[in-house]
C-alpha cells in the first residue's frame, strides 16, 4: 500500500452491491470469500451491467492470521493528499481521496463489510446525507426513523413492527439523503435485515423510550439532534467532515417531524407508529 492512494485494481468486479442507489464493485483475491459475501448481500447484489460508483480490491495478507474474536469499529486516519487510512482488527485499507477506490489487505468478510460501511457513509455525505444506526419503519411509502443508545429498543420495535405486518427498512444501519424537491429519502442496508425493501420518504425522526403505554410525543429538534449525532457514522475524521455531519443532521431535522416514541412491548407500539405514518 502506498501513500499516494490505492491502486485502481481490475476493471470488472466479481460482485456488485447496490445500497441506497450507490454501487460498489468487489475484487476478491480470496475466492472463498465470495460465497459468504453473497449470503450477506444477496438481496442487494447488482447485475454486472450496472456501472460501479466505487471499487474495493481485497488482497490476502502475506502472513495469514486468525479472524478476531470480537469485531471493533475501524479506526480512521487522514492520509496523504486527501486519502483515508482505515485500520481494523485483522485488516488495513487505504481509500482514495475521492473515496471511490479502496485497497484492503486482510481476510474474512468483516473487513469488506466495514470498508463498505465507511465508503457508503462517504458517498451519502457527498449527497448531504447520513448513514445512521437506527431502526427505519415504513408504511405506504412513508417512513419514521428512530435512534437511541444500545438497549433503547430499536430491535424490539423492529420486531413488533414486523409482527404487526409492517415493513422494516433496517434495524442496524439506515441510509438517509435529501432529494431535489426538499424531501428526504431513506433506504435499508443488509445488516440485520436480509431482504431488500423499497426506498421511502422520511417524514419523522425521533428517539425511543419505554413505558407501559405506547404514545407519540413531540420532541424538540435539539434533543433529537443530540442522539442522532451520536448514532451517525462519521466517514471523515476532520473538522470539515464533522461540520458536514452536523450540517446534514440539522437540515434533515428541520425538514421532518421530530418526536419521541414511548412504547410498550406489545402491539400498541406498531399501532401508534402506523397512525402517525398514515
Amino acid at each position: 500500500m502506498t501513500g499516494g492512494g490505492p491502486s485502481p485494481g481490475p476493471r470488472d468486479g466479481a460482485l456488485r452491491i447496490t445500497l441506497a442507489g450507490w454501487t460498489v464493485a468487489l475484487e476478491l483475491e480470496e475466492e472463498a470469500l465470495a460465497g459468504p459475501l453473497r449470503r450477506v448481500f444477496g438481496a442487494f447484489l447488482a447485475p454486472e451491467a450496472v456501472a460501479a460508483d466505487a471499487r474495493l480490491v481485497m488482497r490476502m495478507p502475506s502472513v495469514p492470521s486468525a479472524p478476531p474474536a470480537v469485531q471493533e469499529l475501524p479506526r480512521l486516519e487522514p492520509g496523504d493528499s486527501g486519502t483515508l487510512r482505515v485500520e481494523g482488527a485483522g485488516y488495513s485499507a487505504l481509500l482514495s481521496a475521492d473515496r471511490r477506490h479502496a485497497d484492503v489487505t486482510g481476510s474474512g468478510r468483516f473487513a469488506v463489510e466495514n470498508l463498505i460501511k465507511v465508503m457508503l457513509a462517504s458517498a451519502l455525505a457527498k449527497r448531504g446525507g447520513l448513514l445512521v444506526h437506527g431502526v427505519g419503519l415504513v408504511h405506504e411509502g412513508r417512513a419514521a426513523l428512530f435512534v437511541g443508545h444500545s438497549g433503547a429498543g430499536k430491535s424490539t420495535l423492529g420486531g413488533l413492527w414486523r409482527e404487526a405486518g409492517g415493513e422494516v427498512l433496517a434495524d442496524e444501519l439506515v441510509a438517509v439523503w435529501p432529494v431535489a424537491n426538499g424531501e428526504w429519502r431513506v433506504a435499508g442496508t443488509p445488516w440485520n435485515v436480509p431482504i431488500r425493501t423499497a426506498e421511502a420518504t422520511l417524514v419523522a425522526l425521533g428517539t425511543l423510550g419505554w413505558d407501559a403505554a405506547s404514545r407519540w410525543e413531540a420532541q424538540g429538534a435539539g434533543e433529537v439532534a443530540r442522539v442522532l449525532l451520536l448514532n451517525a457514522l462519521l466517514p471523515e475524521p476532520t473538522p470539515a467532515g464533522r461540520g458536514a455531519l452536523i450540517g446534514a443532521a440539522g437540515r434533515v431535522l428541520s425538514s421532518v417531524e421530530t418526536a419521541r416514541l414511548v412504547f410498550a412491548r406489545d402491539a400498541s407500539a406498531a399501532g401508534v407508529v402506523r397512525s402517525r405514518l398514515a
